[in-house]
């Protein structure tokens, strides 16, 4: 009843197929990537063969030509096989998106194609040692050599960074508001001066490949900038709308994953003479659980399908991240305790999906920046 409340039916259909690839070809191997802390070459081809790096790009630059909705279906069905996996696709997406949007045909064949295709992983390239949320700081330069940007700057807690190709925000004109002088710009995998300076270890997400790089004199082709020079913040603020409605649909997927092996832990776990859903306790915390994150994608989805319409649901969508992470991180953190004992423990999944939903309360922008970005409309415009 759910999900005929959310989608269509081919949608439906669509999430049916979704859910069996993630149980059958990226499940299996969930305990493996997280103890090897290594996403195996072969997850992201069967990605690639079912086309899901490029659902929400055009079909004539490789991609599905099916939106949005599509691409969340996607993610919430794979976080709840594995959040990592989701989360490298994710990072792709987001670096093929300015060039989907504000991109040249020259630079969707070149640069958005092997994206869609899933032949090169991507990487969005903003955080920096000394810049988080005000993204507007940064210290990342590109300066105009006749025909070449030459980059120079450190970004950190990059996601595929240094394994893919990177869409590099940074500061092309020093002397304006950074909201006008910074650009962004595509930086090939092999470009010289490139280099990982390390690859964070991280508390959550094992697996994916979160790096920290330097760009030392590293030159692109001028004809590699996305749209026109000092318009990089209006199209991060862009970028960030999909960013962060898919980090409604990642929390809403580890979630449900969450509350599926509560269900089945509760069914199973014999305690005082009667499985543990006997309780009006332990039943009271699954129909809590599965209320919010039954509200959590109803934002989602609804605001995905206003991104589909071509609108940019700037606030809606902080208020998505912000209500799925928020609500995400009480569900998986009940999750463990419902299990007792057993969820303090590698043996199920919840102790993973609380510690890959901590980071949907900081990446893409904190819970207190979406509380910020909403205000803000609210009183200031």
């Amino acid at each position: 009843m759910q999900e005929e409340m959310i989608f269509t039916g081919k949608e439906i259909e669509f999430l049916k197929d979704a859910r069996k690839f993630a149980e059958a070809e990226v499940a299996p191997y969930a305990k493996q990537i997280e103890d090897e802390d290594n996403i195996p070459d072969f997850i992201y081809k069967k990605l690639a063969k079912n086309g899901y790096f490029g659902l929400s790009f055009p079909k004539e630059y490789g991609g599905q030509g099916l939106g949005t909705v599509y691409h969340c279906i996607v993610v919430e069905q794979l976080a709840q096989a594995s959040g990592c996996v989701s989360m490298s696709r994710n990072s792709t997406v987001y670096s093929g998106t300015p060039i989907n949007l504000f991109g040249t045909p020259e630079q969707k064949e070149q640069f958005l194609r092997p994206l869609a295709e899933g032949k090169s992983l991507g990487a969005i390239c903003i955080t920096e040692p000394k810049v988080g949320s005000d993204t507007a700081s940064m210290e990342t330069t590109a300066e105009l050599d006749k025909d070449e940007w030459v980059i120079n700057g450190e970004k950190r807690f990059i996601t595929n960074g240094g394994y893919g190709q990177h869409t590099v925000y940074c500061i092309t004109n020093k002397n304006v508001n950074p909201r006008q002088g910074m650009s962004c710009i595509i930086v090939p995998r092999e470009a010289k001066g490139l280099t990982i300076i390390k690859k964070h270890p991280l508390l959550g997400m094992r697996g994916v490949k979160n790096s920290y790089l330097k760009f030392e004199d590293v030159r692109v082709p001028k004809e590699n900038l996305i749209g026109h020079e000092g318009e990089g913040f209006q199209i991060l603020m862009t970028m960030f709308t999909t960013e962060r409605v898919t980090a409604g649909a990642e929390s809403a997927g580890l979630a449900l994953g969450a509350i599926k092996t509560c269900k089945n832990y509760a069914k199973e776990r014999i305690q005082f003479g009667r499985p543990i859903y006997k309780f009006q306790a332990v039943r009271f915390d699954v129909a809590e659980m599965l209320t919010k994150v039954f509200a959590a994608r109803l934002m989602t989805f609804s605001v995905a399908r206003k991104i589909d319409e071509g609108k940019v649901p700037f606030m809606e969508a902080a208020m998505v991240k912000l209500f799925a992470s928020e609500s995400g991180s009480e569900i998986v953190n009940k999750a463990v305790c419902l299990l007792g004992g057993d969820g303090y423990t590698k043996d199920y999944p919840v102790e993973r999906y609380l510690r890959d939903m901590k980071l949907m309360q900081i990446g893409g922008g904190s819970s207190n920046i979406q509380r910020l970005i909403i205000a803000r409309e609210i009183f200031d415009r």
